[in-house]
C-alpha cells in the first residue's frame, strides 16, 4: 500500500533561550537511576559543536506556586505502560547496543554489492550465521537504512511505484510500505518471525492536519524474539524528509527496536494488539498526545503538565500558558513559540523552580491562532552545542488576552545572581519614539553583584556610547540606560558578575529596543566605571555624548568634571591600538572654577580614547578608571599640540610654563650644548631641576636660575649623550625650606646631535633662594691660567667676593644686583660668595672646578 505520511526532519535548532537546572544534592542518585532506564545515545545523536552563547531564558517575578502544585497533582490521564515488561531486559538492552556499536558489521554491509534479492539474502545469511536474532535484525535494518532511499516523488505525487520487496530492491527506493515489505521479506527468507503493521503516524505534514486521520497512512514491522514481540521502524531509521521536501539519508538507530510506550506517541497501529501496551489507547487519545521526539526519551525528560496532552491552554485569567518539565541535572533545555512557522519575539521563558524541582516554561502569545510550542534539549556540561527538538505542543488562542505580556531574554546568570527587574515589567520590547532619547531599565541586585551593559544593532554591531549602566545609591538599584543612534531595532544587553569574581562578566538579560524618529544628533554616553559613581564625580562638559570632535585646526578636546574636595584625577590619551600618546593629556584642578580641566591633544588624525582615572587623595593605591570619551581627530595642525607631564602640585602652586609652550618636548637647537625651559611662579616659590638619561641622573648637567628682568625661572639642561632624556622640574615653597623639593613637571628631550658637551658650575642653596643668575661663564670647568670675565646677577647682597686658589680676591665690580669682574684662573676651584644683612658670614653661591 502507498504511504501518505513520512517522518519530518527532527528539529535540531539553536534558539536563544536556555536554562541549565542547578546541581542538587540528589544528582548522584538521579544519575544512577538514569543509568538503569536510559539507552545511550547512538552515533547519529551526537551533538554538533557550535558557538551558542546567546542561550537564554526569560523571567517573571510572580511564581504561580498554587497552579504549579495543581498541575503537578493532576492525574486525569491513562499511564502508558508496556504489556511485556520483560521484553526489554538488561541482556536484551546490552545486546542491542552491542550490535549497534559493531563497526565490523557496518564495514562489511557497506561493502556488499548484491545484484539480486537472492544474493542479498545469501550475504545476510552468511554474516548472521551462528549469530543471535538481534544481530540478524541489525544486519537487515542497517542494510535497508543504508541502501533504500525514500521515494519523495511517489510520496508527493501519490503515484506509488512497485512497493514489493523486489520492486524496492530494484529501484533502491520506496515509501513506508516498501520499507516494511522488504524488511518482512528478508526476515521470511531467514525464517525469522516478522509481521507488517499498518497504522497512523505523526510524520511529515501531521502538524497541518486537523482532526483524526480517516485512513491508515504508514507501515512498519513487528518481530518476535524469544517469545517477546518488538517493533521495528526501518523507514524512519533510514532518514527523514527536510522542509525542502528532500530525503536526507541519516541512520537513526533509535528506531531499531524502539520501545512501545515511546513509539505510541507517534505510531498508532490499526490493530491495537501491535501497540504492545498493557492498556491500548484509542485514536482520540493518540491525536491528543504531544509530538515527542526520540531525544526526549534518550535524555530521560518528563512532561509533567500537560500530561499526555498536546494542547496547552492559557492559565485562567493570565496572558500566558505554563508547561512543566523535569530533566536530569546535566540536561539543558531551550524553547520557542511560533505562529505560522514564525518565531514570536519575547514569546517564552524558561525558569527552574528550585522548590518544586521542575522547569516552568511560560509561553505568551500576542495574537490569535494555532501556536506551536517546541522544547529543545541537549546533554552536557555547558550550554554550548546543538539542541535537538524534544517535544512539540499546541497553544490555540481564540481570543487575544486583555493584557498581553512578553518576556525579555534572560540568561542563567540572571537567576544564579538573584537579579530582579523593577522596570519595565512584562515586556521584552522598549519603544524609543518621537524625540525620546533613550530607554531605561531598572534592576535590583544583591550588594555583591555588579552589572555592565552593551547596545547592539540588528547586525550584532556594538553601538559606541550606546549605554550607561550604574548603581544608584539613593534608590538602591541599577540604572541601565540605552541610547539608539538611529531608527531601527536594537538589543539592550546587560551582563553581570559577583564583585569578588575575577572572571569576565556573563550575559544576564537582554531587551529589544524599537527606535523611531530618533532626534539628531542622538545622545550617547561616555564609558563610565564604578569608580565614577563611588567617588561621586559629575561631568560638566560635554553633555549627552561619548564623542568629542577635534576638527579643522582645533588642537585639543576639553572635558570638565566636578569632584568632591578629597578626590584627584589623572588622564591618559590612547590611540585605537591602545598605545599611549606621550604628551597627549593635561589634567588639573582649576581652583577659580572649582572643577577639573581635562585636556586631550591628538597627535594625528584618527580615533582616540580620552581616559580619566580617579582616586581619593588619602588613598595610597593606584588611580582607577572612572570615565572615558572617544575623540575624533581630523585635520590636526602640524606640529600638534602636546603637554608635558604635570603633577597636581604644579597647579596647586600656580606654576606656568612660558617656554616651550604647547609642547611636551623641549627644543634642542642645532649645534647646541644645552637647552632651556622657562617658567613663571609666585614669589614665594623656588625651583630646581634634573636631567635624566637611561634612568640615571646626570650630575652638574642641570642649572636652575632666575631671570629677574622677565621674572621667570630659567632652567638649563646640558645632555652628555645623544638620545632621549627626561627633564624634571621640582618646586617647593620657600617657607618649606626644611622639606625636599617635589616634582611638578617633566619634559622629554630628544638629542639628535651634540657639538660640544658642557657641565654647569655647582650652585648652592642660596643661589636659588636668592634668585641668582649666571651669564658667564656657564661652563662649570675653567682652564688653568685663563683670564675670564665673570658676569652674574646676585640680588640683595651687602657684599660679593670670590675665592681663587683658596685666596680671597676682594672683588670689585659688584653693584646690586650685578657682578661684573675679571679673574685669572689658578689651579684650584673658583667660588663666588655673598654676604647678606642677616648674616655675619659669607654664603657660597657658585663653585667652578679647574682643569
Amino acid at each position: 500500500m502507498g504511504c501518505s505520511c513520512s517522518r519530518v526532519a527532527p528539529v535540531i535548532e539553536p534558539v536563544p533561550d536556555a536554562i541549565l537546572k542547578p546541581t542538587n544534592q540528589n544528582d548522584s542518585a538521579e544519575k544512577e537511576e538514569r543509568k538503569k532506564h536510559k539507552r545511550p545515545l547512538s552515533n547519529d545523536h551526537t551533538q554538533d559543536d557550535y558557538d551558542n552563547k546567546r542561550l537564554v531564558i526569560s523571567p517573571i517575578n510572580t511564581r504561580e506556586t498554587p497552579i504549579i502544585d495543581r498541575l503537578q497533582s493532576d492525574h486525569e490521564y491513562v499511564e502508558i505502560e508496556v504489556s511485556d515488561p520483560q521484553a526489554f531486559n538488561d541482556a536484551f538492552i546490552q545486546q542491542r547496543q552491542k550490535v549497534i556499536n559493531n563497526q565490523s558489521y557496518r564495514v562489511t554491509i557497506q561493502s556488499w554489492r548484491p545484484n539480486s534479492l537472492a544474493q542479498l539474502v545469501s550475504a545476510i545469511k552468511s554474516l548472521s550465521e551462528n549469530k543471535s536474532l538481534i544481530d540478524c535484525h541489525w544486519i537487515i535494518f542497517y542494510w535497508i537504512a543504508c541502501n533504500i532511499e525514500y521515494d519523495v516523488v511517489s510520496y508527493f505525487s501519490k503515484n506509488y511505484a512497485d512497493q514489493s520487496a523486489e520492486g524496492v530492491f530494484r529501484t533502491k527506493k520506496g515509501v513506508c510500505a516498501g520499507y516494511a515489505n522488504i524488511y518482512k521479506y528478508l526476515c521470511d527468507q531467514l525464517n525469522i518471525s516478522c509481521e507488517k503493521v499498518s497504522g497512523y503516524s505523526k510524520g511529515y505534514g501531521f502538524d497541518e492536519r486537523e482532526g483524526a486521520p480517516s485512513e491508515t497512512d504508514h507501515a512498519w514491522n513487528a518481530v518476535e524474539i524469544d517469545h517477546h514481540w518488538y517493533l521495528m521502524e526501518s523507514t524512519w531509521g533510514a532518514g527523514h524528509l527536510t522542509e525542502q521536501k528532500a530525503f536526507q539519508h541519516e541512520l537513526n538507530s533509535y528506531y531499531f527496536f524502539p520501545r512501545p510506550n515511546e513509539m505510541i506517541y507517534h505510531h498508532l497501529p490499526e490493530n491495537e494488539k501491535w501497540q504492545l501496551l498493557r492498556e491500548p489507547i484509542k485514536m482520540e487519545q493518540y491525536v491528543q498526545l504531544p509530538k515527542i521526539h526520540p531525544i526526549y526519551f534518550q535524555l530521560n525528560l518528563n512532561l509533567i503538565s500537560p500530561r499526555h496532552q498536546v494542547n496547552v491552554d492559557l492559565l485562567p485569567g493570565k496572558p500566558y500558558a505554563l508547561v512543566l518539565m523535569r530533566a536530569p541535572s546535566d540536561v539543558h533545555l531551550i524553547a520557542d513559540l511560533k505562529l505560522h512557522n514564525q518565531k514570536i519575539e519575547g514569546g517564552h521563558r524558561l525558569e527552574f523552580d528550585n522548590n518544586k524541582q521542575v522547569y516552568c516554561c511560560y509561553f505568551a502569545p500576542n495574537s490569535i491562532g494555532k501556536h506551536k510550542i517546541t522544547i529543545y534539549a541537549k546533554q552536557g556540561d555547558t550550554q554550548e552545542g546543538t539542541y535537538s527538538g524534544a517535544l512539540d505542543l499546541t497553544l490555540n488562542v481564540n481570543e487575544i488576552p486583555k493584557n498581553p505580556i512578553s518576556f525579555p531574554e534572560i540568561w542563567k546568570k540572571f537567576f544564579d545572581l538573584n537579579l530582579n527587574i523593577i522596570s519595565p515589567k512584562n515586556t521584552h520590547l522598549i519603544k524609543v519614539h518621537n524625540g525620546q532619547t533613550h530607554a531605561e531599565i531598572l534592576i535590583q541586585t544583591p550588594n555583591d553583584v555588579e552589572l555592565l551593559g552593551r547596545l547592539v544593532d540588528i547586525h550584532g554591531e556594538k553601538i559606541e556610547g550606546g549605554n550607561q549602566v550604574f548603581y544608584d545609591r539613593d534608590k538602591n538599584l541599577w540604572q541601565c540606560k540605552f541610547a539608539p543612534n538611529h531608527d531601527g531595532m536594537f538589543n539592550a544587553e546587560i551582563m553581570a558578575k559577583k564583585k569578588s569574581d575575577t572572571g569576565l562578566y556573563t550575559s544576564a538579560i537582554s531587551f529589544k529596543i524599537d527606535a523611531k524618529n530618533i532626534s539628531t544628533p542622538s545622545i550617547s554616553f561616555p564609558e563610565i566605571w564604578k569608580k565614577f559613581f563611588d567617588l561621586n564625580l559629575n561631568i560638566i562638559s560635554p553633555k549627552n555624548t561619548h564623542l568629542i570632535k577635534v576638527h579643522n585646526g582645533q588642537t585639543h578636546a576639553e572635558i570638565l568634571i566636578q569632584t568632591p574636595n578629597d578626590v584627584e584625577l589623572l588622564g591618559r590619551l590612547v590611540d585605537i591600538h591602545g598605545e599611549k600618546i606621550e604628551g597627549g593629556n593635561q589634567v588639573f584642578y582649576d581652583r577659580d572654577k572649582n572643577l577639573w580641566q581635562c585636556k586631550f591633544a591628538p597627535n594625528h588624525d584618527g580615533m582616540f580614547n580620552a581616559e580619566i582615572m580617579a582616586k581619593k587623595k588619602s588613598d595610597t593605591a593606584l588611580y582607577t578608571s572612572a570615565v572615558s570619551f572617544k575623540v575624533d581627530a581630523r585635520n590636526i595642525p602640524t606640529p600638534p599640540l602636546s603637554y608635558p607631564v604635570t603633577w597636581p602640585l604644579f597647579y596647586e602652586l600656580d606654576l606656568k610654563i612660558e617656554a616651550p609652550r604647547n609642547r611636551a618636548t623641549a627644543i634642542w637647537p642645532e649645534n647646541a650644548s644645552y637647552t632651556e625651559i622657562r617658567m613663571s611662579a609666585p614669589n614665594n616659590l623656588e625651583l630646581s631641576c634634573d636631567i635624566i638619561f637611561n634612568g640615571s641622573k646626570n650630575e652638574n648637567c642641570a642649572l636652575t636660575q632666575f631671570d629677574n628682568d622677565k621674572q621667570q625661572w630659567h632652567l638649563l639642561f646640558a645632555p652628555q649623550h645623544t638620545g632621549l632624556h627626561k627633564l624634571t622640574i621640582y618646586a617647593r615653597r620657600q617657607s618649606d625650606s626644611q622639606t625636599s623639593f617635589n616634582a611638578v613637571a617633566e619634559f622629554d628631550l630628544n638629542v639628535t646631535k651634540l657639538r660640544k658637551t658642557i657641565k654647569f658650575p655647582l650652585t648652592y642653596t642660596k643661589f636659588q633662594t636668592n634668585k641668582c643668575r649666571i651669564y658667564e661663564p656657564l661652563h662649570g670647568t675653567l682652564k688653568r691660567d685663563a683670564i675670564l670675565p665673570i658676569h652674574c646677577v646676585i640680588p640683595g647682597a651687602d657684599d660679593v667676593d670670590l675665592q681663587v686658589d683658596s685666596q680671597w680676591m676682594k672683588a670689585k665690580g659688584y653693584e646690586d644686583p650685578v657682578l661684573r669682574t675679571e679673574i685669572k684662573v689658578g689651579s684650584k676651584d673658583v667660588t663666588i660668595y655673598a654676604k647678606y644683612k642677616q648674616n655675619t658670614s659669607y654664603d657660597g653661591l657658585v663653585r667652578y672646578s679647574v682643569e
